[in-house]
């Protein structure tokens, strides 16, 4: 198995969230992937943010993934799983929103699983859900992020994990269930309790306080209720450990989750190659049987991380990845400009990135052969290289901003950082909390000013008693930098 994992939790514009995709952007992107030796994907689509009714948006989306299992199975010859969450579906205002457009934290509600009439009425809107989604070959289940709740127990975990591949079985009786292991279903629900007991909500729920081996129990739960078949995706040390003590390694899929992309993170186009590769070496998963599997967040952003893992994971050295021959297969003729550029994304000085771009934006409204595998530009190769020119100009402004911050002038280089990245932002539409890059190369410095509106917006990207005070926090950022300027320059 070679995965993909279509994460689809932000709402942002087409075709960065992938909850925009139409069937024909669907069928590109699953086309490339294919010829790239992927044979799977995995697509998470919201219902856990959705109505227990679908609204007529959720109806439609819901139809167009029906479509687009079929043309994975019947095209392609790809298998396809959907997974949800153990315990939230939409509340009250679910409904008012279109799916496109639906706000998570907003939307979701955790229902309690020691509460029979919740987790019935739970069961009834995940049959409403996945009836509508009976032709996938598997249902994946994370057991942490989201979910949870405070004081519940591995076996209500497991219970939770029965009622719905039961439903999904009722549709499909061959389906199988993958049970994704994360951080562990008790330790996720003590972080629901520190989020609560913290004076003002801000906690990190990766904090060091595993408690023994958090799998063990439920592997054993799921091993003695669910019914073959079934199979999980692992990664931890921690997840190898009580695999190899129940004698069910067989069953791991590996899976080195943000090697490709992080997730949340804000849309940055990417190239790190030896991380990508240190995931895919055969000593870190070699113990899982069933494969690989790679995600994204903004997958027409990735391209060259998608080809770099596609690559490794396949048993490809260093000394053979051809990233100009891969961007030749996207843009016939422009092989090696991209190649440069993206390349220059990863090592390069600011003004190398800013020539860069400029040579991109000079191929932009030129004529462009498709390629084999244009299906990952997603219908608009000057989009691809748009963003690409930009990319590089927002990597150019942080770079910039660090030596900035370093020589103690931040006003001027924050300004410059605005004049490219506001333009970036307003072109991708993302407006919830992130980290990875840019929180290292942005809000890491940020927090060196100590100044008190700045502050104020930066605390609420740990702020977790009330998650939906994070949407809308990039927007609020970028007016907190420019007030700051303002009153500094």
């Amino acid at each position: 198995m070679l995965g993909m994992y279509i994460h689809t939790h932000w709402s942002y514009r087409h075709p960065y969230a992938a909850r925009t995709w139409t069937v024909a952007d669907w069928a590109g992107f699953l086309g490339a992937l294919q010829a790239l030796g992927y044979d799977l994907v995995k697509i998470w689509p919201l219902l856990d943010a959705m109505p227990p009714e679908p609204n007529a948006s959720d109806r439609a989306f819901l139809d167009t993934l029906s479509q687009v299992i079929d043309i994975a199975h019947e095209r392609f010859g790809m298998r396809v799983w959907i997974v949800v969450c153990p315990n939230t579906i939409g509340n009250d205002k679910a409904a008012d929103y279109p799916h496109a457009e639906r706000p998570y934290f907003i939307c979701e509600q955790r229902i309690n699983p020691a509460d029979p009439a919740a987790v019935a009425a739970f069961m009834a809107g995940r049959r409403n859900q996945l009836s509508r989604l009976a032709n996938a070959d598997g249902l994946v289940i994370i057991d942490s992020d989201p979910g949870g709740y405070i004081g519940s127990t591995n076996r209500d975990f497991v219970a939770l994990i029965q009622g719905q591949i039961e439903i999904m079985r009722s549709f499909n009786p061959a389906a199988e269930f993958v049970y994704w292991m994360f951080a562990g279903w008790e330790r996720y629900c003590r972080f629901w309790q520190k989020a609560r007991d913290d004076d003002e909500g801000r906690t990190s729920w990766w904090g060091d306080d595993w408690q023994g081996n958090e799998f063990i129990e439920p592997l054993q739960l799921i091993s003695q209720t669910i019914p073959e078949p079934w199979r999980v995706l692992a990664w931890f040390d921690e997840h190898r450990d009580a695999l190899t003590t129940l004698q069910l390694t067989e069953k791991a899929a590996y899976y080195p989750y943000g090697a490709i992309e992080g997730e949340p993170s804000f849309p940055l186009t990417l190239w790190s190659p030896e991380v990508v590769a240190d995931a895919c070496l055969p000593d870190k998963g070699g113990w899982c049987p069933h494969g690989i599997m790679a995600n994204a967040q903004t997958h027409c952003l990735q391209l060259p991380h998608i080809y770099a893992f596609a690559h490794f994971a396949q048993g490809g050295g260093p000394d053979r990845l051809d990233l100009a021959g891969f961007a030749e297969r996207l843009l016939p003729g422009h092989g090696d400009a991209i190649a440069s550029a993206w390349t220059a994304l990863g090592d390069d000085t600011a003004a190398g990135q800013q020539g860069s771009a400029r040579r991109l934006r000079e191929l932009v409204g030129q004529p462009h052969a498709p390629g084999d595998l244009d299906g990952l530009l997603f219908g608009d190769a000057d989009r691809f290289l748009t963003d690409l020119a930009m990319n590089l100009e927002v990597q150019a402004a942080l770079l910039e901003l660090g030596a900035a911050f370093k020589n103690g002038k931040p006003v001027p280089a924050l300004q410059q950082l605005l004049a490219v990245f506001r333009p970036y932002q307003s072109c991708l539409g993302f407006e919830d909390a992130y980290g990875g890059d840019l929180a290292e190369a942005l809000n890491h410095p940020l927090r060196q000013l100590d100044e008190a509106a700045l502050n104020a917006v930066l605390g609420d990207f740990s702020q977790w008693r009330d998650p939906t005070v994070r949407h809308g926090i990039v927007s609020r950022l970028l007016d907190a930098i420019e007030g700051y300027c303002e009153r500094n320059g």
